[in-house]
């Protein structure tokens, strides 16, 4: 499981965001993360499925 974990930078690069805007999320707890010590990681599968709802919605946040 540890090693299926993503890092801020490499959820950005995925999701072709800033680093800082996926840190914003995840602080506000907006985007499925889990913070060990002082940094957060991501599931990916987490994260797929956190985007696929996000598009079902309907509507959509310009960050």
């Amino acid at each position: 499981m540890i090693d299926q974990l993503m890092t801020i930078e490499e959820v950005a690069q995925y999701m072709r965001v800033s680093r800082f805007t996926i840190y914003r999320l995840a602080k506000s707890r907006f985007i499925p993360a889990t913070k060990i010590g002082r940094q957060w990681r991501f599931q990916k599968e987490e994260i797929d499925r956190w985007v696929r709802d996000q598009s079902q919605r309907g509507h959509y946040r310009v960050l």
